[in-house]
């Protein structure tokens, strides 16, 4: 998914649900096959932005252009990472 298409999912939920709902993660095959459950879900734990490189550092060789990035969404168990959360 694109930056600018995950933008406008968010703004259509934050316009339908407000822009205070609880934001969780949950992977799709699991839950098709084993139903939804809100203890097997994650929260994100962190944002970044990453070069998206094979190889780290600057090679003084070889220019190798500027390095795209991708916008990384990390994640963990919400129960984790909302103490309010029951886990």
């Amino acid at each position: 998914m694109i930056l600018s298409k995950l933008i406008d999912c968010l703004t259509k939920a934050q316009i339908e649900a407000g822009p205070d709902t609880p934001v969780l993660l949950c992977f799709e095959e699991g839950a098709m096959d084993e139903g939804y459950d809100e203890k097997c879900t994650e929260g994100i734990s962190d944002v970044r932005l990453i070069d998206d490189w094979p190889l780290p550092g600057k090679s003084l060789v070889t220019y190798e252009g500027e390095k795209p990035q991708k916008l990384v969404l990390f994640y963990d168990n919400h129960s984790k990472l909302d103490s309010s959360v029951e886990a």
